[in-house]
């Protein structure tokens, strides 16, 4: 039985490479919905956050129905330690279910964290935290050699080397800031040594930027050493907890997104994280304001070099009872569809967006094989693990409170298996 998976694993892997380079996927056009586009150039991606009584199955072929690509989160997965944790049964497990939904996992690495409500630099217990920083020689050669392996070992499409970096810059240490600069472009050198193919970009906070005026922050970087530059995105929670700057899209300045041009040039973008609240309780959303929201976005960045799009979350991370607990944020309520299950309205205009006819940036094959190859044999093992694991399953929502002139909160939604 083992022999006849690995042969259809085999095959599979040969007949998926033959289609690699066919970039144009034709897809069946959602009825009696209109949106500013009639065709995309970019991959869309969503979180698969589970709903009520949800197994993983239901959920990640559900988020494999209306997404190309997704974040891959762990919860209190250290950057040091993910190339241990990736070789885990489990997480094999977690990769080949990915890749039988139709999802590309976008690896990611990230160097800060938040403890006791601090945004902190992430360092091994070994090190002297006190001391050590991004220029520390031996924290940079750790950071490297982690990226390395996973490049080595998985060769992904997509891998972020630093997310929401300018939270680092605000909240932790401005003057560490340069070490993590110069890091990123020794890490893209040996990214792709390691994997000549695999996409490098690092991720920063849009909202903080322009609220900051931290543009600079972007210009620091050398756009050589990086393949694409991400951000992520909550026009609604600007001026949170107080008043909203913006309490409807439409209020949204028209170069609220093109500006980013001015300071990234032609080189394509990511959003890794989009989206808009339905709760009128804590920041005045609607699902109407949800599906407006992608609307706008999706007329106001049309001619801009998308690469990626992703909405925060597939299902809202706590029921409409608990929209009243106190320690419930906007954010718990930015999901496609509700906890339990039930479409919001901005459902079928994502579904329309994925049905659009898609011109999908171009994957050599040898790269595809292998980037597939250690997941999908890792189904021999799924259905043995998924039965012990289907309702295992953790979320980690993370807040932090940003400088008195730009009060905000961002949810972070890693999902383990």
């Amino acid at each position: 039985m083992k022999h006849k998976i690995v042969s259809f694993t085999l095959t599979f892997l040969f007949a998926v490479a033959c289609c690699a380079n066919a970039v144009v996927v034709e897809k069946t056009n959602c009825e009696d919905v209109i949106l500013p586009i009639t065709s995309r150039s970019f991959l869309i991606g969503v979180t698969p956050t589970f709903k009520l009584n949800g197994t993983l199955e239901e959920v990640y072929g559900t988020a494999g129905s209306v997404a190309d690509v997704m974040n891959l989160w762990f919860a209190n997965v250290p950057w040091y330690n993910m190339t241990e944790h990736l070789k885990k049964p489990e997480t094999q497990g977690l990769l080949g279910l990915i890749n039988s939904s139709g999802l590309t996992p976008i690896f990611q690495l990230n160097f800060w964290t938040v403890k006791e409500g601090k945004v902190i630099l992430q360092v091994p217990p070994y090190m002297n935290i006190s001391t050590t920083n991004l220029g520390t020689p031996e924290l940079r050669q750790l950071w490297i050699e982690e990226a390395v392996n996973i490049s080595r070992d998985y060769h992904p499409k997509y891998i972020c080397i630093g997310n929401e970096i300018d939270t680092y810059y605000w909240n932790c240490s401005r003057g560490d800031f340069d070490n993590y600069v110069s890091l990123v472009k020794e890490t893209y050198d040996s990214i792709k040594a390691a994997s000549a193919y695999t996409k490098v970009f690092i991720v920063f906070r849009l909202d903080t930027i322009d609220s900051y005026d931290g543009w600079f922050l972007i210009q620091k970087f050398d756009k050589e050493k990086i393949d694409l530059f991400g951000f992520t995105s909550y026009p609604y929670m600007l001026g949170y907890s107080g008043a909203a700057w913006y309490e409807k899209p439409s209020d949204m300045p028209l170069d609220y997104y093109t500006r980013i041009m001015n300071y990234t040039g032609d080189k394509p973008l990511v959003f890794s994280e989009i989206g808009w609240t339905s709760s009128e309780l804590l920041r005045g959303g609607s699902e109407h304001e949800q599906a407006e929201f992608l609307l706008w976005f999706l007329g106001h960045t049309r001619n801009m070099p998308l690469e990626i799009v992703s909405w925060l979350c597939l299902h809202d991370l706590r029921t409409v009872e608990e929209e009243t607990d106190p320690n419930a944020l906007p954010n718990d309520f930015a999901g496609l569809r509700y906890k339990n299950g039930t479409e919001k309205e901005i459902w079928v205009y994502w579904q329309a967006l994925y049905a659009l006819p898609c011109t999908i940036p171009e994957f050599p094959a040898v790269c595809l094989i292998l980037s597939l190859f250690v997941p999908v044999t890792a189904v021999i093992l799924l259905h043995e693990m998924l039965t012990k694991h289907s309702r295992k399953r953790q979320t980690m929502a993370e807040s932090f409170s940003l400088p008195a002139a730009f009060v905000s909160s961002t949810l972070h939604i890693r999902q383990t298996f």
